[in-house]
């Protein structure tokens, strides 16, 4: 019988492409998902997956959903779209006690070896002109703008204070730190990397270096993680370093529309400060936010050496293919080529 993996997150971009890529290389998959219906669901139940309905917060629902299982991967960690402080505290206080409590009834359950899906954001920001590895640590001086970058370094520490040491009450934990995501599977197309462009959600942008990669890629990335790395150690799933005009082109390229108009960091600072207050008072937030602010503020060019060194991780270096997905994905065919 195959060694069987408990993936939470299936619901999601990178959640779905792993429980893909782990049941193209043999295991068998359960999924412990809230969501009932949703495609990506429907595609990993469609190639072989076990989908359980539950929440993952709930200790019985967990347990039950682990035994048996010899891996564990944590695809499910939570996104602070918003970038207004006021709620940070309370993130803190409701999201780290429930992914360590994750990885401490999965250790119960027997579970030998587990991969948790970090973030980029936990890289801290290289010296100009270098590439970012994974031995730069957070900088709280320099990247504490927002809730996204602080509260997944909170996260990732929780994750690492629970499975590293002596006699840690978590299983040995492999992390990985996937860059900006192309392709299929993205749940919301306001959020994701390239429909943003063609669907005039962002017809002004700031430039940036920015790091994509495909989807495909970092799905293949966990499995590797779950197979060859080592636990403590994190490996940033990169794949191109690009600036962000010249991404913005290709997709709009694909789409067959005009590519957003680049303005100064400023009027987008403030653009993003009133969609938050905006987003406040009627309680729905679009693309633009503090956190898609900083994102670019503190976009950088990534190496994944580490992850191909150790891992055996091969990322494309044409992201056409994945771009094509990804608006296909989202219902949009991509523009024939000129000629």
């Amino acid at each position: 019988m195959a060694d069987r993996v408990l993936l939470l997150g299936a619901a999601g971009t990178v959640g779905s492409r792993v429980a893909l890529a782990l049941l193209e290389a043999g295991y068998e998959v359960t999924c412990l998902a809230r969501s009932k219906g949703h495609r990506n669901l429907m595609q990993v139940q469609d190639a072989g997956g076990e989908i359980r309905h539950g929440d993952m917060n709930d200790d019985a629902a967990l347990r039950d959903a682990l035994n048996g299982c010899r891996y564990f991967v944590h695809s499910a960690a939570p996104y602070p779209w918003s970038g207004l402080h006021l709620r940070q505290q309370g993130y803190r206080e409701k999201w780290v006690p429930q992914l360590k409590r994750h990885f401490e009834l999965a250790k119960q359950a027997g579970i030998e070896r587990a991969v948790f899906t970090s973030s980029l954001s936990t890289i801290g920001l290289a010296k100009a002109g270098e590439l970012a590895d994974e031995t730069l640590p957070f900088d709280p001086a320099r990247q504490s703008g927002g809730n996204y970058y602080p509260i997944k370094h909170a996260l990732e520490q929780a994750v690492l204070q629970a499975t590293t040491g002596d006699n840690p009450p978590g299983p040995p934990t492999v992390l990985v730190n996937p860059t900006g995501l192309v392709g299929e599977g993205s749940r919301n197309a306001a959020l994701s990397g390239a429909c943003v462009f063609f669907q005039g959600l962002t017809p002004f942008m700031v430039d940036a270096r920015l790091n994509f990669t495909d989807c495909r890629d970092v799905a293949r990335g966990h499995v590797l993680a779950l197979q060859k790395g080592r636990p403590g150690e994190r490996y940033i799933l990169g794949g191109v370093n690009i600036e962000l005009h010249r991404f913005a082109e290709m997709v709009c390229a694909l789409a067959g529309i005009n590519r957003p108009i680049i303005v100064p960091r400023a009027l987008a600072k403030l653009g993003a400060y009133t969609a938050e207050w905006w987003g406040l008072l009627t309680g729905r937030l679009g693309a633009l936010t503090l956190t898609s602010y900083h994102h670019l503020e503190y976009g950088q060019w990534y190496s994944s050496s580490k992850a191909q060194t150790e891992l055996g991780y091969e990322p494309t270096k044409d992201l056409e293919p994945a771009i094509k997905r990804e608006l296909e994905w989202h219902g949009v065919s991509a523009a024939e080529p000129e000629g």
